[in-house]
């Protein structure tokens, strides 16, 4: 099980209090880790991707004195919206820590989720786990007595750092935002590693439904998720999901889908896609999903 970890935190645009509130969740859990489970320390990285700073020097040198005894605190000004992946990915960019935990900063861990989340990896197998998400739990499938699933969610990953590293990180190029956890995770298990969830580890993820009881997507997420899905299918050798979704966008599409389906219809024609790879048994696409679906 790791003894040494690092949680890497991706900023743009979050309200200062909504900053603290996750450092403060982060450093608790991180406390009991290493009172309970043997972590030795944690080092909590955060990288602002916004136009300018969100936290000043004096209320960096706060957050960074406001954590416990075996925790530490670094910020980081990108100066550039780099996106999830590519932050995530400097972020973790020469971590010696045994692990890494990717987390947005719009949750709030459980003081426990950093005790249970690490025994998920006691299994020497197991590269990649992720929590559970309230109050919208992801509805995608895991076994219920090993944790198998086709893919761990970025909102709260834990990753081993050699595993990340030997896979080469998010992939930046394809998937700068969204689908990136996906991809990962398809990466992680070609080369044989587990990804696995774990129930016991919970976060808030401020995630609300609409009137009609549906997730409300983010500003981005109609076009990014659209451009992702494609970009997804296109790498993992899919003509067939490509083709399935144009059409159906086409005619039932948002203006922002439609967007997304134009963009990559330039870069299709712009020979601008990803290089099929061989992923049997892992690229998973069922009823529109990544995967199967629990509920």
């Amino acid at each position: 099980m790791p003894s040494t970890l690092r949680v890497a935190i991706v900023l743009y645009g979050n309200p200062l209090g909504e900053i603290w509130r996750c450092v403060r969740a982060v450093n608790r859990a991180a406390e009991l880790a290493i009172d309970r489970a043997g972590l030795r320390s944690v080092a909590i990285a955060v990288g602002d991707c916004s136009d300018a700073p969100l936290v000043s020097d004096a209320e960096g040198e706060h957050l960074r004195s406001s954590v416990a005894g075996g925790v530490s605190l670094t910020y980081r000004w990108f100066g550039a919206n780099l996106g999830h992946s590519a932050g995530s990915n400097a972020l973790a960019e020469g971590a010696t820590e045994d692990a890494v935990l990717f987390l947005n900063p719009d949750s709030y861990v459980a003081p426990t989720l950093l005790v249970h989340l690490l025994g998920s990896l006691r299994d020497p197998r197991v590269a990649a786990a992720d929590a559970r998400q309230v109050p919208c739990e992801h509805p995608k499938h895991f076994d219920p007595r090993t944790g198998e699933q086709s893919w761990a969610s970025g909102a709260c990953l834990l990753v081993r750092t050699p595993a990340f590293h030997a896979v080469g990180g998010f992939d930046a190029e394809w998937f700068p935002s969204y689908v990136n956890d996906v991809d990962l995770s398809w990466r992680l298990r070609a080369r044989g590693d587990r990804v696995v969830h774990q129930p016991r580890a919970v976060l808030f993820h401020d995630k609300r439904l609409d009137a009609e009881a549906h997730v409300r997507t983010t500003a981005i997420e109609p076009y990014e998720g659209i451009l992702g899905r494609l970009m997804l299918a296109t790498k993992y050798g899919r003509p067939d999901i490509v083709t399935e979704t144009v059409d159906v966008l086409r005619v039932h599409g948002s203006d922002e889908q439609r967007r997304a389906l134009d963009e990559f219809e330039r870069r299709r024609a712009a020979d601008r896609l990803p290089v099929p790879v061989r992923a049997d048994g892992v690229a998973e696409f069922i009823d529109g999903e990544y995967g199967r679906r629990r509920f």
